[in-house]
């Protein structure tokens, strides 16, 4: 059985003071939950801030990658997280391909670099509502994936958090239907099965990222393959939190 997972995607919000509050919360969670590996992915500034807990994680909701060290103004690099003590990234968020332009490939150096320094990579990937309607979901889906399994070592499989969302539904309070996740997570299963043999496929950990909330986590968490949540706006929420927990 693989252990479920919560992250905790913060996006750019939060003051320094709310921040920490939060955290200290959500950390009390993931002390009473060890069933749960929770990461909480903080504004990138926040990194050095937050005091450490055994009860949750801290990951970076972005980083450069490819090089440790450059002339690239304004990024943060694998160097400056892991000597943060940083081991978790989340990698290929639809904002960063829409908003920032992040193309596949680099999205793909990026996490084939994190996982090669040892981190562990939330990989997203999903579709745009256009593509869920003319029919071609899961060919997306499988061209996001397939052009990042075709660099990685089988072993980096346990490191792999793959978090499904589909565009069309974040930040937008509409859901695909339980079947239609079933079907998007069972392939994304099957595709894990067709590049690495078992027991490193079964290691791939994926998740549901589309708005995740308190009052659908429960349902979702029972779906085949739905192995944890990928949390925006409700994890802004302790008590949204704490019942996304509960659910997995």
């Amino acid at each position: 059985m693989r252990k479920k997972i919560v992250g905790a995607n913060w996006k750019m919000n939060l003051s320094r003071l709310e921040a920490e509050s939060l955290y200290h919360k959500i950390s009390t969670l993931g002390e009473a939950n060890t069933h749960v590996d929770l990461v909480v992915f903080p504004p990138q500034p926040f990194l050095g801030l937050l005091s450490r807990s055994s009860g949750v994680a801290l990951g970076a909701q972005n980083v450069y990658g490819p090089e440790f060290f450059g002339a690239y103004t304004g990024e943060t690099s694998l160097q400056h997280l892991m000597d943060l003590d940083i081991q978790h990234v989340i990698i290929g968020h639809s904002e960063r391909r829409m908003y920032f332009n992040e193309h596949s490939d680099f999205i793909d150096s990026k996490a084939i670099a994190a996982l090669n320094a040892g981190f562990q990579v939330f990989f997203c990937c999903g579709e745009s509502l256009e593509i869920r309607e003319n029919g071609t979901a899961t060919s997306w889906v499988k061209a996001q994936l397939t052009s990042l399994f075709e660099q990685m070592n089988p072993t980096m499989c346990s490191a792999l958090v793959i978090a499904y969302e589909p565009i069309w539904a974040i930040g937008t309070g509409k859901v695909p239907s339980l079947d239609e996740i079933t079907a998007m997570h069972g392939f994304i299963r099957g595709l894990c099965e067709q590049h690495f043999e078992s027991p490193f496929s079964d290691a791939i950990r994926i998740i549901y990222g589309g708005s995740c909330t308190a009052d659908n986590a429960g349902a979702m968490a029972q779906l085949p393959n739905v192995d944890g949540f990928l949390v925006g706006g409700a994890s802004l929420s302790y008590s949204s939190m704490e019942e996304i927990i509960a659910s997995v």
